[in-house]
């Protein structure tokens, strides 16, 4: 009885676990990707999503359904494992230039702010730079229509001055989810302003259109 369970513990322990579902890794991908099962469920196009509106924008997949479940879960602490598998994916379908340098979008909440920013630049193996920081925290803008967002944040943003060094990079703001666009649109302003040139944004998930905010 005793070796059945030294037997057990083992196998969980070299065993590869889905770092979504924590079910058994049957993926040919890296032990570290998510499970065929995960990846057939969450759908995700091959290629990620793209577009050019209200800024270029890129995103591994919509805010909708599985996805859009499974970002909510990642903002719970212990859910590293989880969020590390999304990064992977969104590096490999939407890959960066080398000269890319990253710039997470701070939180307007000065309690329980959203880590998920901070934590997808840091897992894209680019340079980052904490260029923003929040003049004020703004008003919650989830009842907020796109004219009233994009009013609520004007002057939201502060940027850092352009580094010498980094003269000739491309900026790209980091996010977990782009919706009207509002934030992003005033924390490429704010870096600008200051000398940056911003290429884009890079995030998990972009709200379909049907559901924003007009």
């Amino acid at each position: 009885m005793h070796r059945a369970l030294l037997a057990f513990a083992q196998t969980l322990l070299i065993e590869p676990r889905c770092p979504i579902c924590d079910g058994p890794w049957d993926s040919p991908l890296p032990p570290t990707a998510p499970c065929s099962t995960c990846l057939d469920r969450l759908a995700l196009p091959l290629k990620g999503l793209k577009g050019l509106l209200p800024l270029p924008w890129s995103a591994l997949g919509p805010y909708a359904g599985p996805l859009r479940k499974l970002l909510l879960q990642v903002r719970q602490p212990r859910q590293g494992k989880a969020l590390a598998a999304l990064v992977q994916l969104l590096s490999e379908r939407l890959p960066l230039p080398a000269t890319a340098v990253l710039v997470p979008i701070p939180s307007w909440k000065r309690q329980r702010s959203n880590p998920l920013p901070q934590q997808i630049a840091l897992g894209l193996g680019r340079p980052t730079a904490a260029l923003l920081r929040r003049t004020r925290a703004g008003l919650s803008q989830h009842h907020l229509n796109k004219t009233q967002c994009q009013t609520n944040l004007i002057g939201a943003f502060q940027a850092s001055p352009l580094n010498k060094q980094r003269a000739l990079s491309s900026v790209w703001l980091v996010d977990d989810i782009l919706t009207t666009g509002s934030t992003a649109l005033a924390a490429r302003q704010a870096l600008e302003e200051a000398g940056h040139r911003v290429a884009g944004l890079i995030c998990l998930g972009r709200t379909p259109a049907r559901e924003r905010r007009r």
